[in-house]
C-alpha cells in the first residue's frame, strides 16, 4: 500500500520511540477497491498523552475515546488500540479500555472490509476477512451482528449506505439482524439519519427499497408507497419502486431534486382509489404531495431553499407542458421562475415521465419538445427588470399612483413578452395610455 509521505512520517515518528502505528479502516478498504482515498486515519499502542507531547502540532479532539488529531497536510486522527464498554444509548461507549495489539481493536469495528490495518513493515493486518468479503461483495460484521448494532444503531444505516457505495449485497446474517433490531433507529439522530440517506440516495437510490422497515419509525411513508399498487397502463410498479426509478434517471445528481422526486408521488397514497374495472386512480395526488413535503422538509430539517423548493416541484411534477408561448408566460411570468428553477421543473417532469411504461414514458418526449422550444424563447422579456420603462417612467407619463403603477408594469410586461420587438418605452407607455 503506497502511503503518501506525511502519513509515513507520522507512522514513522510514532515507531522510532518504540509504539506501533497502523492506518486503518476505510483508507485501506478504499485501497483494496482502487478507490480514492480522501483520508487517513492511523491508529496506534501510544496513548493519547504520548502522541500530544510527541506532536507539535494536535489537538486532543477525541481524548475520553483515545483520538488525538494531528495537523499535518490534512488533519490525521491518530487513536490509541482499544475496546470498548457497553452502549447504554446505542450510540456511544460509556468508556474505553486500552489494548495493547491491533488485533484486539480490529475486534470491536462494524464490518470486515473496515477492519483492516497497514503497516509499512508488516504489511496487510487482517483478521476477520475483511479481503474475501471485498473480493465477493459482501458486507460483514465483525463477530455477532446483533451485537454490533445493539451498541452503534447507525450501524444499520452504515450497512445500507456502504451496500449502495460499493455496489455491494448484505450478508443475510446482517440483513436478518437489521430487521431484527430495526426498532433501535429511534436512538439515531434525525440528522445523522438524513446525512446517510442523501449518500444512500446520490449513490444507489434503489437501496431505499430494502430499507423500509428500518426507517418506518422517521419515514412511514416510504413503506406505505412500497404497499401502494398502481394498476394504470401509464404504470409497471408501485408507487416506492416507480420513484426509485425515477431518482435513477436523475443526471447529474441534484440534492434538492432528488429529494423532490423522492416526495413526488407519495400522496397517491391518500388519494387511491380503484374503479369498478380494478383501474387504480390518483387524482389530486399533487396537491396532496405538496402538502406532505412540506412536513417531510421539516422532519428532515431540510435547508429553507430546499423547504421553499421542493413543495412547489411536487406540486407541479405531473404539469403537462405544451409548445407555445402562454405555457412559457405561465411558469416564467405567472410563478416567477427563473431559468434554473424553470429547468429543474422540466428535469423532474423528465425524470417522473420516463419511469412509467412506454405510454407513459411519451410525456417525456413533450418535456424534450418544451425545452427545446423554451431555448428558441428564452430571449423574450420575462421580467420586469428587463422592460424598455420603469415605474418612474409611469408616473411621469400618465396619472397612475400606489398600486396602479405596478398593475400597469405588469400589463407592460405581458405586451413586450408576446411582442419583444415593441419592448421600447414609447411603445409602452402608447399602449398603456390606450388601455387606460
Amino acid at each position: 500500500m503506497k502511503l503518501p509521505e506525511y502519513i509515513l512520517e507520522i507512522i514513522q515518528k510514532i515507531n522510532d520511540i518504540g509504539y506501533e502505528a497502523y492506518v486503518v479502516g476505510g483508507c485501506v478498504r478504499d485501497y483494496l477497491l482502487d478507490r480514492p482515498i480522501h483520508d487517513y486515519d492511523i491508529c496506534t499502542s501510544a496513548k493519547p498523552e504520548v502522541i500530544l507531547n510527541l506532536f507539535d502540532r494536535s489537538v486532543g479532539t477525541g481524548l475520553k475515546h483515545g483520538t488525538v488529531t494531528v495537523l499535518s497536510n490534512s488533519p490525521v486522527e491518530i487513536t490509541t488500540f482499544r475496546l470498548e464498554s457497553e452502549y447504554k444509548d446505542h450510540r456511544h461507549p460509556d468508556s474505553v479500555k486500552y489494548v495493547s495489539t491491533i488485533e484486539e481493536d480490529l475486534s470491536r469495528r462494524d464490518f470486515t472490509v473496515n477492519a483492516m490495518a497497514y503497516h509499512p513493515s508488516r504489511g496487510l493486518i487482517d483478521p476477520y476477512g475483511g479481503q474475501f468479503d471485498l473480493k465477493a461483495k459482501v458486507i460483514r460484521c465483525v463477530g455477532n451482528p446483533d451485537r454490533r448494532f445493539n451498541e452503534d444503531a447507525l450501524r444499520m444505516l452504515r450497512a445500507y449506505r456502504f451496500c449502495a457505495k460499493l455496489g455491494f449485497s448484505m450478508d443475510e446474517t446482517v440483513k436478518k439482524s437489521i430487521d431484527t433490531n430495526a426498532s433501535l433507529i429511534q436512538y439515531v439522530s434525525i440528522e445523522r439519519i438524513i446525512h446517510e440517506l442523501k449518500q444512500i440516495m446520490e449513490t444507489n437510490p434503489q437501496v431505499l427499497a430494502d430499507m423500509t422497515l428500518l426507517l418506518k419509525p422517521v419515514f412511514n411513508e416510504l413503506d406505505l408507497a412500497l404497499r401502494c399498487s398502481q394498476n394504470s397502463i401509464y404504470h409497471y410498479t408501485d408507487v416506492l419502486h416507480h420513484t426509485l426509478d425515477a431518482m435513477c434517471y436523475l443526471k447529474p445528481y441534484d440534492e434538492t431534486l432528488a429529494f423532490a422526486l423522492l416526495f413526488h408521488d407519495l400522496g397517491k397514497i391518500q388519494v387511491k382509489t380503484t374503479d369498478s374495472n380494478g383501474k387504480d386512480h390518483f387524482k389530486h395526488h399533487a396537491k396532496v404531495g405538496s402538502e406532505l413535503s412540506k412536513e417531510l422538509c421539516r422532519r428532515f430539517k431540510l435547508t429553507n431553499e430546499q423547504r421553499k423548493w421542493i413543495p412547489f416541484y411536487v406540486l407541479h411534477h405531473d404539469d403537462k407542458f405544451t409548445c407555445d408561448l402562454d405555457c412559457i408566460y405561465k411558469y416564467r411570468v405567472t410563478y416567477h421562475l427563473d431559468e434554473e428553477h424553470l429547468l429543474n421543473l422540466l428535469q423532474i417532469r423528465y425524470c417522473d415521465a420516463m419511469a412509467h411504461s412506454e405510454l407513459g414514458q411519451k410525456s417525456a418526449k413533450n418535456v424534450e419538445l418544451f425545452y427545446a422550444y423554451y431555448i428558441q424563447n428564452r430571449n423574450r422579456c420575462m421580467s420586469i427588470s428587463q422592460l424598455a420603462l420603469n415605474g418612474k417612467d409611469i408616473i411621469e407619463a400618465t396619472n397612475l399612483r400606489g398600486k396602479q403603477i405596478q398593475e400597469a408594469l405588469n400589463m407592460c410586461l405581458k405586451y413586450a413578452f408576446y411582442h419583444p420587438e415593441k419592448n421600447r418605452k414609447e411603445e409602452l407607455l402608447n399602449i398603456l395610455k390606450n388601455e387606460l
